[in-house]
């Protein structure tokens, strides 16, 4: 089984339990969008679900909903990218996974980091009045491609 069939498995299981407990029906066009957050890709804004989706006839406002009930959940999280005009991307929540990335603040491109320094640093830190489940760092700057371009 690979890793995104887990994630899929593990998410599906959550959003049933979320949807019974709700009294929710577990439908197949949420189940369809579910399967595009757990595909690998990292995020995703709202205009690049509905095109994914619409290759599988779901309609743009039964995406919103399942985005919804997947944010309600607690399956799918709101990321905002760098920039104050830019639109939201969603991305799956993945509970108890600490995330480092770097994000170019030309092109845009995002690179997740693996320090385990930084890791163990955040993670060992004591807080006073707050336990820590996770973290997520996000560094911003020019990545190398668009610096050698600004160069030339």
């Amino acid at each position: 089984m690979t890793h995104s069939e887990n994630t899929y498995q593990q998410s599906s299981r959550r959003l049933g339990q979320y949807l019974s407990r709700k009294g929710m029906r577990a439908s197949v066009e949420r189940q369809a969008v579910l399967r595009l957050f757990c595909s690998g890709k990292r995020s995703w804004t709202m205009a690049e679900l509905i095109a994914e989706a619409e290759e599988e006839h779901i309609c743009r406002a039964t995406v919103y909903n399942a985005v919804r009930v997947l944010t309600e959940a607690e399956i799918v999280e709101i990321r905002k990218p760098a920039g104050i005009h830019q639109t939201p991307e969603y991305a799956l929540n993945e509970t108890g996974q600490n995330h480092i990335r770097m994000i170019c603040t030309r092109c845009k491109r995002e690179t997740e980091l693996k320090d385990t320094g930084i890791t163990r640093m955040v993670s060992e830190k004591k807080y006073r009045n707050f336990v820590m489940s996770r973290f997520e760092l996000t560094v911003y700057g020019e990545c190398k491609v668009c610096r050698k371009k600004q160069r030339e």
